[in-house]
């Protein structure tokens, strides 16, 4: 590898270890954000089960007012039959009876249904509450480890845009506007090194006029998809 091509090969490597570098220090916020969204949508489920949980009591102590009210009918009428002044009319208020046994069993059924959901509903909103116990403590630890890592991480950035500096003032100045739009339009990946004789981003072969002036220190931008190039290891011709 030539003198060129190994000032080339370690400005690509810290441009990688730059873009590494902030895509984590870029990932402390994002994460925070995730996990903040994660306690909402806990929160969110833990008080959907709060409101059906008091659905299923309202429904519960409805059902019980209609119970007891139909007890209270059926007590009524028991007392109509004692005092019924033929069998007809005794007849008429057994079957009034019989009807309101029927609707007060269906009732009962119903509540106990009803007693049922709303332990259901309790067991729920205990679980929900954990979730949203773990969500929380999740945050506050992520929080404090990335608060902890993230002085390294700028201390490490600082570190790479010096040795940037340091490393693009070795570049032609004839390449730099070219160079700076490479950067701009593709970041770290704006220098590729050529592999058996082609671009390594496009795949585009070499002639070999290019390659020869290529190993002899040229800078080159890819004719295809205009990347700084150059070669990473001494190939055959």
């Amino acid at each position: 590898m030539d003198s060129s091509g190994m000032q080339l090969k370690g400005l690509h490597t810290i441009h990688l270890a730059l873009r590494d570098v902030q895509a984590l220090i870029d990932r402390g916020p994002k994460q925070t954000l995730a996990k903040k969204q994660l306690i909402q949508k806990r929160q969110a489920d833990h008080e959907a089960a709060r409101d059906r949980l008091k659905q299923a009591r309202l429904l519960a102590d409805q059902k019980n007012l209609q119970l007891k009210t139909q007890e209270a009918r059926i007590a009524e009428y028991r007392a109509k039959q004692n005092t019924a002044a033929s069998n007809r009319e005794y007849d008429i208020i057994k079957g009034q009876i019989a009807a309101d046994e029927m609707s007060k069993s269906v009732l009962e059924d119903e509540i106990f249904e009803t007693l049922e959901q709303i332990d259901k509903c309790q067991l729920e909103i205990a679980e929900r509450e954990k979730e949203v116990a773990a969500a929380q403590a999740e945050l506050v630890r992520y929080e404090a480890e990335y608060a902890a890592e993230k002085p390294g991480l700028e201390a490490r950035k600082a570190t790479l845009v010096q040795q940037l500096a340091s490393a693009e003032g070795c570049l032609p100045a004839n390449i730099i506007p070219d160079y700076r739009r490479q950067i701009q339009a593709h970041g770290a990946d704006a220098l590729a090194p050529v592999e058996n004789r082609s671009c390594s981003a496009c795949y585009l072969q070499l002639t070999q006029q290019l390659f020869m002036e290529l190993r002899a220190g040229k800078p080159m931008f890819c004719r295809s998809c205009g990347r700084l190039i150059y070669l990473d290891a001494e190939a055959d011709e």
